[in-house]
Parts: C-alpha cells; structure tokens; sequence
C-alpha cells in the first residue's frame, strides 16, 4: 500500500513542477509594420513567425523592437541573440548566419501623384532625390551605386510624408511596408502619392543568428525544421493568414 501511494504522490508532484523553459533565444527587429513593430497584432508577422518557429522548436523566445542600427549593433556586441525581419546581405553575413527565407516581398518606388517619373534604368534615377531608410537594403546595385542622390530617413513613413510634402522625388520599400503605411496611419496621404508599377526587386526576409553564438548552427536548423513542418502541416499558411498575407 505505502509503494502504491509513494507513486501516486511522485506521479502528482511530477505534474504539478513547471515545465522547464529551453534555451532562452533575445530576438529583435526594428519598427517595421506589417513585419515588426511595438503596436502590431504579435509583435508583426515577422516576429510572431520567428517566435512561432522557435517556441515550436523548443526554445523559451524574448521579443524586443529596437532601432534599426541598434538591432544590428546588439548582433554584434551579442546582446540579442536573433535579428528579424531582414534581407540577405553578403556584409552582414560576416556576423549572421541565415536561415531560410519564411516571405517574399517586392520592393517598389513611391513618387508625388502626377509626377511622371519612370524608371525603367539607374540612369533614370540619378537626376532624382531619393529617401532612403538608414541601414536599409533594397537591391544590390542601387544600395551601392554612387550616383545616387540620397537622402537618409529613419522610417518609411518619413520617406513617405516627404515625397507627399515635395521635399524629396522618390522613397521606396517592401510593397507590403508601403500598402500597410498607407492603409493606415498615412492614408490621408494615399491620394497624393503614386506607386510605380513595376519592382526594382522581390526579395527574400529572413532571421540570422549572430555566429558567435554558441548554438548558432542548432538554432537555424531547428528553425528551417520547423519551418518546413509548419508549412507541411498548414499552421504557416494560418499564421500568415492572420497578418493579412
């Protein structure tokens, strides 16, 4: 009798112990809506995607959103361990290791309604003023083709209220950023801006982990493992369903 309630009693108390958290994973990401952002449903599509996939992975997953080039400096100095929400940059993975791509956006310019601009070869762009997101990628040879006019910004938004207000002739960013800007907080501005009909890019979004950490390799691969079980399984396409996309 004693052996049968010492089990009984080991059995309960074994369920009553909190699970035990795995390793704890510091990922951040600017403010980037629909991808990231302090506001958003989840963080962001991007992040929820990424926290998902970990969660699913076994990881315990602390999201942050940060600036831009705050985000990369914490990479660095290793005080994030993840970075979202961010193109393939053959610079940056000097200190990032990729996983695969989890969405796929085009890149397009924005100009002032009634404009006229087209942009059909670099040299089309030169004679213009283009806002740019510090830090930000969007194509690899406009990002580094020296005749360029930019001018810096921090935020798409403020790309935006610039090309509306005159100040600059061009911005440009993921499809998804602009729609989502102008759907929303910028819609007043909707009848003033035009989108150009054709991408200068589509690129692909990924997370990376900083190299230096100690279990960079076991983390990508168990996020593409996931990743790839999540869209086998249908919860991905949910996930993304939720965001609108």
């Amino acid at each position: 009798m004693k052996s049968i309630v010492f089990a009984a009693l080991w059995v309960v108390f074994i369920l009553v112990q909190p699970l035990r958290a795995g390793p704890l994973i510091r990922v951040a990401a600017d403010e980037w809506p629909p991808f990231s952002g302090d506001n958003l449903p989840e963080k962001g599509l991007s992040l929820e995607v990424i926290a998902t996939v970990l969660t699913r992975a076994g990881y315990d997953v602390q999201v942050q959103i940060l600036p831009w080039a705050r985000v990369l400096k914490s990479a660095q100095t290793g005080q994030i361990d993840v970075v979202g929400s961010l193109f393939n940059d053959p610079e940056r993975a000097a200190y990032l290791l990729y996983s695969e791509s989890y969405y796929s956006t085009p890149v397009h310019f924005v100009q002032k309604a009634g404009s006229g601009h087209v942009i059909a070869a670099p040299a089309d762009i030169y004679p213009l003023s283009v806002a740019v997101g510090e830090g930000f990628l969007y194509e690899a040879a406009f990002d580094s083709d020296p005749q360029i006019n930019r001018v810096v910004v921090t935020t798409t938004t403020q790309g935006l209220r610039m090309v509306a207000g005159g100040r600059v002739d061009l911005t440009l960013d993921s499809l998804d950023v602009i729609e989502y800007a102008l759907a929303g907080g910028l819609s007043r501005l909707g009848p003033e801006l035009e989108i150009l009909p054709e991408p200068l890019a589509r690129n692909d979004l990924f997370m990376a982990v900083r190299q230096d950490h100690p279990q960079a390799g076991e983390i990508v691969r168990d996020f593409n493992l996931v990743l790839d079980e999540m869209r086998g399984d249908g919860s991905f396409a949910r996930l993304l369903a939720k965001h609108g996309s």
